[in-house]
């Protein structure tokens, strides 16, 4: 399940409930999606909503949310693979591991909220960290909204002379007098001037925080951060020389990624070849095994102990015969040998417990004999393919498939694989050397390392070439599992007209997806269309349930479908527009799903849930039209109500429960593949940050929009928030992995989002206004004017924070700020370096005609504009004496001296909440971030010394340097795997440490043995 859809079983519940056919709201928006449209008028029209039909909505939310809560923490100490990974040592990085809660069954929550903020940022990422802000922030606007608006604005609509009731007696629309509206006015004023306040101090708080993380040691120490990615490059600067001399000396390494679409298709063919073979392998050795202990069982009743049993069965032995088809046959001769014959020693002795197995594989780990003939076997055993399997099965029984390759004709599976490894390794290995040497076609794309931080950021900040959009765009910090290679080879003109048409696209997804929506919403309502629409009358025949489960349970579910496919299709469209990173992918999802999410889930679902509500009289009477949507208009917030706390609160308590990876992890323990199993103990759940954002995003549009119009929606936005902040913070800390990381990319774009919300909450006030039939020109005015200033401020944001989305400063690449500080010696004039010519000096006794004349032109009496000022001086002195004698009698100057410590910073003095807030360019600027990343973050960067091949192959495509997998096959008691991997590792590596067949024949693993490489290497975890 991904984070972008939302629990199923959440879905259904709330279709289901709200599913009302006499609700117009029904099927106007679900699972953060539209579906608002005309057809969801009921006969009566009415949009209003009850109290008791709230409550009636939330008592299952409620009761849904506290079985996920009960599931969390029955399960969270008893299965800490699930609820707690990153405490496991074997599971996360040494620098990921989460601090250790209680294992009770609630004295952890205590714990659990004494878990600083550092201690976050260090066990997550910066988009992890940002987004807990971010869900805070959001929390924290909801809070001071119900404090700005309830004492003013409740009062005020519940006073109203509208007649309204219910729940829509607090909107404005049941405010009738235009002189009220100036309340409305001024705590627009004062709440989104909060909000916008709040949005750039957020932006200072954010800009501080992560050039402190870019200048990290270690981020710094990571070659990535020195590594600067052009694209659009031409072809005659694709050489190693022209970039040279283009940067110059401060070039390390020069990657010229070409066109290796023939070689990934062997490397990607032999992946799934020596899948194939380890399959197969583990397939043969299970059978001999099977086949094996079937024999002891079936002639253990005739042996006098079970010590007898490998003096009888040694009688089962090579015989040397070969079928029609040239394989080894296994022949039983019928004899019984006598008891102090010679035995197989090794293979025939009963199978034993599964800790006496660990115990002896633990032994013969270290024996390099095992893996040489015979085996541990008789030495008159031949070492020829599959012998020591060949005792226990026929050749016939041996996997075998039918390779196209091989025209359909059937092979053995072993036999086959190793041969095409050993083929494919051949050919990969000769391709490797001819793009080395650069025989191949290069891309349009180059990746530039530089000595140091400094020089990669001065190469990336400045214009490369003089073309427009060549050698652009470029990227710094990019990750080599990070790049999305088929995209390096775009155009720049390319890149123009695949953007413009997955703009193109998405507009017009936009636009249509209604439709579908539209379908899904008219399916909601099907007891008014079986009633108005005559082949649908057989409908209302229909059993109750029947009836129940076409208007809750099937529109939950294509809803569901349709709301989930929008972000992959948006990233695919990421693709192909040409993003060259994962990274930029997720921003442009997120740009893209927030216009979408805005679009459908507000746009649509506001004005046609109005417009239903009024729709059958605008038909009787058109021109009334402006005055039933100024009323109806306000009446769409009461599903956001509902909207809101179902999402927050079920999304929350489905992440706690876990239940899709609770019962994905029982069913891992019964795989029988020791591959599938360590991928899937070590693979944590990611999060897609580029379709999370957006979601919440636009809840906080809908609240900030609603918040002069219904403020009863901000406390219902505060507690869905908090929800929201709790359960995410529980997962990133001990559940999900920090990866991937656009590092705090996406958290300035979600701030200026909000700004959506406070246009939309600006344009519904100043509609509303106009809408009245008596014209409130002051309040429509002052709205006016604070829509520009909104704009203004916009605008301006974005021309400040934008040279620092990307661009590192100089004065902090260079080392830092403290060598760029003010200091006393400064004030001395410092003229070693200054040039200094005396011939561009007037030369004296010479007289300036021009400059006499216009000095007599303006002077009139000798000195008197020095008088002037002097007097003036005088007069400012006295007045300001006496002013400040008048105000320290009054004892102003004292109160507006305690005023001054709260409001402003005072030096010297410990910082509190306001100060700490209205001045975070003082109290969290660059040296107070980097307190948070702690001490060892504060050391000087230091070189990392990485493997020869690593730093080699850094930036290459996969296929270059892709190792030959490893296989994992478990021991037996037969030694079957002994003999498979003296031979199968003359092709490719193989193993059988770690795992084995227990007594009942199936696989088990020490997953700390696995011959895969974990912790990976840091140049590519990190």
């Amino acid at each position: 399940m991904t984070l972008e859809t939302g629990p199923p079983g959440l879905q259904f519940l709330a279709r289901d409930l709200l599913s009302d056919p006499n609700d117009p709201r029904v099927g106007s928006g679900r699972d953060n999606s539209s579906g608002g449209t005309l057809s969801h008028a009921t006969q009566s029209g009415s949009d209003s909503a009850s109290a008791n039909a709230l409550g009636i909505t939330l008592a299952p939310i409620l009761i849904y949310s506290a079985i996920c809560l009960a599931i969390f923490i029955a399960f969270r100490s008893r299965n800490p693979r699930v609820y707690a990974p990153k405490t496991l040592s074997n599971v996360r990085l040494p620098a990921e591991a989460s601090p250790t809660l209680p294992s009770g069954l609630f004295n952890w929550i205590k714990a659990f909220y004494r878990i600083p903020d550092d201690e976050v940022l260090r066990t997550t990422s910066l988009d992890g960290f940002f987004f807990l802000r971010y869900i805070k922030l959001l929390a924290t606007i909801s809070a001071a909204g119900c404090i700005c608006t309830w004492p003013i604005l409740l009062p005020i609509h519940g006073t109203g002379t509208a007649g309204l009731s219910q729940l829509d007696i607090l909107t404005i629309g049941n405010v009738k007098d235009p002189r009220v509206f100036m309340a409305h006015v001024v705590v627009a004023y004062i709440f989104f001037g909060f909000v916008l306040f709040t949005i750039c101090r957020e932006c200072i708080y954010w800009i501080n925080l992560r050039q402190a993380y870019l200048l990290s040691a270690p981020h710094s120490q990571r070659l990535s951060s020195r590594t600067v990615l052009f694209t659009c490059v031409p072809r005659p600067l694709l050489r190693q020389s022209k970039i040279r001399k283009l940067f110059g000396p401060s070039v390390k390494t020069v990657w010229i990624p070409t066109d290796t679409n023939d070689l990934r298709r062997l490397v990607e063919e032999r992946e799934q070849t020596s899948l194939r073979l380890e399959k197969a392998e583990i397939a043969l050795i299970k059978l001999a095994n099977a086949a094996r202990n079937k024999a002891i069982s079936k002639h253990m009743n005739a042996l006098r102990s079970p010590r007898d049993a490998p003096s009888l069965l040694s009688a089962r032995r090579w015989t040397g015969e070969t079928g029609a088809s040239g394989e080894s046959r296994s022949v039983w001769d019928g004899k019984e040998e006598d008891v102090n014959t010679k035995t197989v020693r090794g293979s025939m002795s009963a199978p034993t417990s599964p800790v006496e197995l660990q115990h002896r594989h633990a032994t013969e780990e270290q024996d390099p004999d095992l893996y040489e003939h015979p085996y541990g076997l008789d030495p008159s055993l031949p070492d020829v393919r599959g012998s020591v399997a060949a005792q226990w099965i026929p050749v016939e029984s041996r996997p075998t498939h039918r390779p196209i390759a091989n025209y359909g004709r059937q092979v053995d599976t072993i036999r086959w694989t190793r041969l095409r490894i050993k083929a494919l390794s051949v050919q990969i290995a000769k391709l490797r050397r001819q793009h080395r040497r650069g025989d191949g076609t290069p891309l349009n794309s180059v990746f530039v390392e530089f000595d140091t931080l400094a020089n990669a950021q001065t190469a990336y900040q400045v214009l490369a070439h003089h073309l427009p959009l060549h050698m652009a765009p470029r990227f710094i910090g990019v990750k080599p599992d990070d790049v999305i290679w088929s995209s390096l080879r775009i155009k720049w003109w390319e890149r123009i007209m695949r953007r413009l048409l997955m703009m193109g696209a998405i507009t017009a997804a936009i636009i249509f997806w209604s439709i579908p929506s539209a379908i899904v919403g008219a399916i909601s309502n099907i007891g008014f269309l079986a009633e108005n629409v005559k082949f649908l009358s057989w409908v209302n025949d229909l059993p109750a349930a029947v009836k129940g489960v076409l208007q809750g349970l099937l529109p939950a579910l294509a809803l569901s479908a349709l709301m989930a496919a929008v972000p992959y299709m948006l990233r695919a469209c990421a693709r192909v527009a040409g993003s060259p990173t994962k990274t930029q992918v997720e921003l442009f999802t997120q740009e893209a799903y927030f216009v979408f999410q805005v679009v459908q889930v507000f746009l649509i679902t506001t004005l046609t849930s109005a417009a239903s509500a009024a729709f059958s009289k605008i038909l009787e009477d058109p021109w009334s039209a402006k005055d039933l949507l100024s009323e109806n208009l306000p009446k769409a917030s009461n599903f956001y109500l509902s909207y809101i706390l179902v999402q927050c609160l079920g999304r929350s308590a489905w992440s706690l429960a876990h239940i899709p990876e609770l019962v994905r992890h029982q069913l891992n323990k019964r795989s029988q593949n020791p591959r599938f199993r360590f991928g899937a103990w070590h693979r944590l759940r990611r999060v897609h940050w580029g379709a999370l954002f957006p979601v919440f995003s636009n809840m906080g549009v809908i609240a900030m929009s609603y918040a002069c119009i219904a403020p009863l929606i901000l406390i219902f936005s505060g507690l869905g928030m908090g929800c929201i902040y709790v359960a995410y913070r529980y997962n990133l800390v001990y559940s999900y992995t920090p990866e991937p990381d656009s590092e705090g990319l996406l958290y300035p774009r979600a701030l200026t989002h909000l700004i959506v919300g406070i246009y939309m909450a600006q344009v519904c006030l100043i509609g509303l206004f106009a809408l009245q039939i008596s014209l409130p020109l002051p309040a429509l005015f002052l709205m006016v004017v604070f829509l520009v200033f909104t704009i203004i401020v916009h605008f301006s944001l974005n021309d400040a924070i934008g040279p620092l989305l990307y661009n590192l400063p100089r004065t902090l690449a260079l080392g830092g700020v403290q060598d760029f500080e003010y200091d006393d010696q400064d004030d001395a004039l410092d003229t070693g370096d200054v040039f200094y010519d005396t011939d561009i000096e007037d030369p004296v006794g010479e007289p300036d005609p021009a400059g006499e004349m216009s000095t007599y032109a303006t002077r009139g009496i000798e000195g008197g504009s020095t008088l002037v000022a002097s007097l003036g001086q005088m007069a400012k002195s006295i007045f300001t004496s006496q002013v400040e004698k008048e105000a320290e009698a009054s004892g102003l100057t004292r109160m507006l001296e305690r005023a001054r410590l709260w409001f402003a910073p005072g030096p010297g003095q410990p910082p509190n909440f306001f100060t700490r807030w209205l001045h975070p360019h003082v109290f969290e600027d660059f040296q107070a971030m980097q307190v948070k990343f702690g001490a060892a973050w504060m050391a000087p960067p230091q070189e990392v010394e990485y493997y020869q091949k690593y730093a080699r192959d850094a930036y290459w495509p996969p296929e270059m340097w892709t190792p030959l997998p490893k296989l994992w096959i478990p021991r037996d008691e037969a030694r079957v795997s002994r003999q498979e991997v003296s031979h199968t590792r003359k092709t490719i590596p193989i193993y059988d440490e770690g795992a084995w067949l227990d007594e009942t024949g199936r696989v088990q693993m020490d997953l700390d043995k696995a011959p895969f490489d974990w912790p990976p290497v840091p140049y590519r975890a990190a």
